[in-house]
């Protein structure tokens, strides 16, 4: 009997070399995560996700990272022809992941099997505007969704100066990095505050790299926050979540709502880097 094979289907439209609609790239890492984590587990074969996306949405938005996702990843795994042979002729041996499953809680247990895949996937031109930044590792990142995201889902710009000027009356030198997907214009509240300044490293899997190289992240309700904490055991700050803890206690994790004093085990991080 042939082994199965995962298959992490990223759009219900997968057309093997590219796909139409379906998540966006923080959702499909969980996709492509448990596949591998499976396939290794399993002792077989994966086939390589169809990261490229065709999508119309971020164009007419205007947004600075219009999500193709096309040039991020090597291939890693079934490829090409037979790729296309299995999605068409031999779904059958496919174990096919879709969606976010359990989302990080599933994923936390393999967190080295995770960290290896995305390791050996990232093309070193991805990342290569973080590589020259050696300095992330002081800053605090702050994620603000806004873009795509109804009010409901918004985190409310007034919370995330209320958090910051917290840690500026601890270490009134703190630097922050915000990473969002909003314009400037909209932001300015809290690009007023000292020692504050957006980032953006060229594509949304260089800017969840970046995350992961801070000491400390104050997020948004995305899933694009959690990947950027989980890949580096960031400690995160949450003002509300819709989607299970990123660690299983072993990092700094909390939710805190509209409150804006900091945990004291956060409290502990900006002071000791001091």
């Amino acid at each position: 009997m042939k082994k199965e094979i995962m298959y992490p289907a990223l759009s219900e439209k997968d057309y093997g070399c590219f796909r139409v609609s379906g998540p966006g790239l923080a959702n499909c890492m969980y996709v492509a995560a448990r596949a591998y984590v499976n396939a290794k587990i399993k002792g077989t074969d994966m086939i390589a996700p169809t990261w490229r996306k065709i999508s119309i949405g971020p164009i007419l938005r205007g947004e600075r990272d219009k999500r193709v996702y096309s040039d991020l990843f090597y291939d890693k795994g079934i490829t090409g022809f037979r790729k296309l042979w299995l999605l068409k002729i031999q779904p059958k041996r496919l174990v096919k992941f879709m969606g976010c499953g359990d989302y990080f809680t599933d994923l936390e247990p393999h967190y080295k099997l995770v960290q290896e895949y995305f390791n050996g996937i990232i093309r070193p031109k991805t990342i290569e505007q973080v590589a020259t930044n050696g300095l992330l590792e002081d800053c605090v990142a702050v994620h603000v969704r806004l873009g795509d995201y109804v009010e409901s889902w918004r985190v409310s710009l007034d919370w995330y100066k209320g958090v910051m000027e917290n840690i500026l009356k601890i270490n009134p030198k703190q630097k922050f990095v915000i990473f969002s997907d909003g314009s400037d214009e909209e932001l300015q509240l809290l690009l007023n505050i000292p020692n504050a300044e957006r980032a953006f490293y060229g594509n949304a899997f260089a800017d969840i790299w970046a995350i992961s190289k801070c000491k400390m992240l104050i997020a948004s309700m995305s899933t694009f926050s959690g990947w950027g904490a989980f890949l580096g055991r960031v400690p995160i700050l949450f003002n509300k979540r819709n989607f299970p803890s990123v660690f299983s206690g072993n990092v700094p994790e909390a939710v805190i709502g509209d409150s804006t004093e900091l945990p004291k085990e956060f409290k502990a991080i900006i002071s000791n880097s001091l």
